[in-house]
């Protein structure tokens, strides 16, 4: 099985807050239970202001394709299966 490390960028089948339908949207990897599930925070390209957001500063090197965002107050356990691919990781220097 595979595992990801804290940082990992990843690309997910997040569902919809409403539960009617599913977008493939980046996400971090916070943990790695090492089991079937990873803990993820969503990335989003819109600008939030709230303390739980995070501006991704190289996200280029990050394996992202637009200034973007980390919402720490947007948390989900997913299964691994879920997820699509790898798309890089958070440099240390963030």
């Amino acid at each position: 099985m595979t595992t990801y490390n804290f940082g990992d960028i990843v690309l997910i089948g997040f569902s919809h807050t409403d539960l009617q339908g599913i977008s493939k949207r980046p996400a971090i990897v916070l943990y790695d239970s090492r089991d079937q599930d990873v803990l993820l925070a969503r990335i989003t390209t819109q600008e939030y202001t709230t303390e739980t957001d995070y501006k991704i500063l190289d996200w280029q090197k990050s394996g992202l394709l637009a200034e973007s965002y980390i919402r720490f107050g947007k948390q989900a356990t997913i299964e691994k299966r879920f997820i699509v691919k790898r798309l890089g990781t958070l440099p240390a220097s963030e």
